[in-house]
């Protein structure tokens, strides 16, 4: 009966171990959940709202424009912001009017930004100003929240360096009405 008892303690904590061991992994090398805090993704996420972040993608690819991701700003390791990539490396930013406009290789367009919603208005900030053109460095990338008003973003601190950002969010899985890819 001891024997049974060992058996079945040793048994429990070896699936303990090994599974806190993948979990653990799992956390650190491709995925984590995540709390939605504050109004600065608004419609698209809002407060309280739980995504998860993957961070396999970064390791093949690029971010890419219009990807949602999760970043520590400037200067600050001890809050996570969740933005959307706006600027890529080697382009150019401009806000004016309202407007995003973005030039690469002598070629320009206007931004569309289908996520925000009609009245939405992109004003320029301490970093990116009405009217002036902003390089975008190599590794360097233009992140805004989709509720431009209530946002602390670039427009405030500036590109942000590649590895300030901790992944991608890909799913939304809480509230359960809500539940699906970002």
């Amino acid at each position: 009966m001891l024997k049974n008892i060992k058996s079945i303690l040793f048994e429990s904590l070896e699936t303990f171990a090994v599974s806190s061991a993948v979990l653990l992994v799992v956390y650190m090398f491709v995925a984590f959940p995540i709390v939605v805090y504050g109004a600065s993704m608004e419609p698209s996420l809002h407060t309280g709202e739980r995504i998860l972040v993957e961070k396999i993608s970064f390791y093949f690819d690029d971010v890419s424009r219009g990807d949602v991701v999760v970043l520590y700003p400037p200067g600050n390791d001890s809050v996570e912001y969740v933005k959307r990539v706006i600027g890529l490396p080697g382009e150019i930013v401009k806000v004016y009017e309202c407007v995003i406009y973005i030039s690469k290789d002598g070629k320009k367009f206007m931004l569309v930004e289908p996520y925000l919603s009609k009245e939405q208005c992109t004003a320029g900030g301490q970093k990116f100003r009405e009217g002036r053109s902003v390089k975008v460095d190599e590794g360097q990338y233009v992140v805004l929240g989709d509720n431009r008003e209530r946002s602390a973003d670039s427009r405030l601190f500036g590109p942000i360096q590649k590895d300030r950002i901790l992944g991608k969010a890909i799913f939304r899985f809480w509230p359960l009405d809500k539940i699906g890819l970002l």
